[in-house]
């Protein structure tokens, strides 16, 4: 008989006014049974805080990459081996065009660089943003 597992996500929310919208995301995945460990970059403590992604997770927010009281300070490698998935909504056009390049400056990309798991990419930002040429050759880079 094959057991039920308990799926893991790590929710990842960058910096943009959508980002309050992921205090509902990780409610409706929790209620799915879905395990959620969040992530925020710096830019998104400032929409929401981690308290509040905190005390709807019953978990600690991961926000720092050199975070003392992780063991070895491998936060990225911890949470990547741990995960089934990796969400990050909402994905700014900054953190987008990180992606594409590559960049490994904080946490949350450092964690996308060494995920072996699926990695699903929910864009908010204004209208102009998005189609910016920029965003766009970014975009398509990570769907290459």
């Amino acid at each position: 008989m094959e057991q039920n597992q308990t799926k893991r996500i790590v929710l990842a929310i960058t910096g943009g006014i959508a980002a309050y919208k992921a205090a509902e995301l990780l409610r409706l995945l929790m209620k799915q049974g879905i395990a959620v460990q969040v992530v925020m970059t710096e830019a998104a403590t400032h929409f929401i805080t981690p308290t509040t992604m905190q005390g709807l997770s019953g978990k600690p927010v991961f926000t720092d990459q050199w975070d003392a009281s992780v063991p070895n300070s491998m936060a990225h490698i911890n949470l990547s081996r741990a995960a089934d998935a990796i969400v990050i909504a909402p994905a700014s056009a900054d953190f987008i065009a990180k992606l594409a390049h590559g960049l490994a400056d904080d946490l949350l990309a450092t964690l996308c660089l060494a995920r072996n798991c699926p990695l699903i990419i929910t864009p908010a930002m204004n209208r102009e943003m998005w189609l910016n040429a920029a965003t766009q050759r970014n975009i398509a880079q990570l769907i290459d």
